[in-house]
């Protein structure tokens, strides 16, 4: 594989929880350096369960080994004077500082952007928000519910008549992450044109927002909500997940025009459907949509969804498994594109993982390095970038610093 593009680049990584975490993971699998600094006296992933075996430790984290992969674990004591010291100077040997504590949270540390760029004149900061750092909701924090409640993507989930739904997951993290990663390559551009550093802020409702075109137009165009349809299509019919052989087995169906219809009655062995009234259209079928998905799921019920697929995509009619954890990690054509990982952690033993979603010159990396156990890189970045004296590491390991 050739040089990645950031190889050369340092990033320092004060993410909590899961959206600059996420963001600085990937900005190491484009080849920067990704220090984490963490404190074992403020955990944030490194507690959040599930955990391996269901054995509690703070290298056994599901969160923690998901989004710290390929990151050195630097551990220190933020509340103390000599602590916030090492981190000024790990600052001053980066190219790049994310941080999403709570607004005002890291410049009462005097980890902040104007102390960071008179350590580093050139340095790119990016700090993200739920609400963002200004306006009248900066003060406040917010977790993935109340984003997904702000941003009105919970008013546009749902179905018919029903209230608004959150989605579960985590949605809003990753997605503002990217948005994160976006920036910080924008930034990285413009500082090697223009020898300048940035200072980016991101609002993760924004972020949620921005995604959401069709109904922002819909209020904008014609001033009314967007409606709430559920797993339906405005346009389409079939279009619906429908119940399967087994339990909680699902399967996806779109049918968009006629001719997929007859195709579809055909497959099913339910010739007489296309005939229907009822179904005759696009039209009819939008209308009928309550009898016609329940003809469906009577004959989806006798078979298992990958048959269901078999059957309609065979003849050209859209259609495809909802697959749980378990049917993702083993799905052939992820395994067969190496899209699912497995990595060797010291505590945890070996484990699958989702990898890279994208390969660079047709590959994607090798090996997948494991996230670090707690401080493990300590000795690395004091020693080696730091210049640090092993006394005088030594020294800082009995004030309780490195904490």
């Amino acid at each position: 594989m050739n040089r990645l593009p950031l190889e050369g680049i340092r990033v320092v990584d004060f993410g909590q929880i899961i959206a600059i975490p996420f963001a600085a993971q990937i900005l190491g699998w484009l080849g920067a350096e990704v220090i984490l600094v963490e404190s074992s006296q403020h955990m944030t992933n490194r507690a959040l369960p599930p955990f391996a075996d269901g054995v509690v430790g703070v290298n056994r984290s599901a969160a923690c080994n998901l989004m710290h992969s390929n990151k050195l674990s630097l551990v220190l004591n933020l509340h103390d004077p000599d602590g916030v010291e090492l981190a000024r100077k790990v600052i001053s040997i980066s190219d790049v500082v994310l941080e999403n504590f709570a607004t005002g949270t890291i410049d009462r540390l005097g980890l902040g952007y104007e102390e960071a760029r008179k350590l580093k004149p050139d340095i790119i900061y990016l700090s993200l928000g739920a609400f963002g750092r200004s306006g009248p909701m900066k003060d406040f924090v917010g977790f993935h519910s109340v984003i997904n409640a702000f941003s009105g993507l919970a008013a546009a989930t749902g179905y018919p008549e029903g209230h608004p739904r959150i989605l579960g997951g985590i949605f809003p993290d990753p997605l503002s992450g990217s948005y994160s990663i976006l920036g910080i390559l924008q930034a990285l551009y413009h500082r090697e044109v223009y020898g300048e550093g940035q200072y980016i802020e991101v609002a993760m409702t924004e972020a949620l927002t921005a995604m959401m075109p069709e109904s922002v137009a819909e209020y904008t165009m014609n001033g009314r909500d967007a409606e709430r349809v559920g797993n339906r299509d405005k346009e389409k019919a079939p279009h619906n997940i429908y119940r399967c052989k087994g339990d909680q087995k699902w399967v996806a169906i779109s049918v968009s025009l006629d001719s997929q219809w007859g195709s579809f009655c055909v497959a099913a062995g339910k010739p007489e459907w296309a005939s229907d009234l009822r179904f005759i259209d696009a039209g009819q079928r939008l209308a009928n949509q309550d009898v016609l998905d329940s003809l469906i799921e009577g004959w989806t019920l006798n078979y298992e969804p990958y048959k269901i697929t078999e059957i309609l995509q065979h003849v050209g009619v859209p259609s495809f498994p909802a697959l749980d954890s378990l049917e993702l990690l083993k799905d052939r054509h992820l395994i067969d594109r190496g899209f699912i990982a497995w990595t060797d952690h010291p505590e945890t033993g070996w484990r699958p993982i989702d990898n890279v979603a994208w390969k660079i010159d047709g590959k994607r990396p090798v090996e997948y390095p494991r996230a670090p156990l707690l401080g493990e890189h300590n000795l690395y970045v004091l020693e080696e970038l730091l210049g640090f004296s092993k006394s005088k590491i030594q020294r800082l390991v009995r004030s309780e610093t490195l904490v």
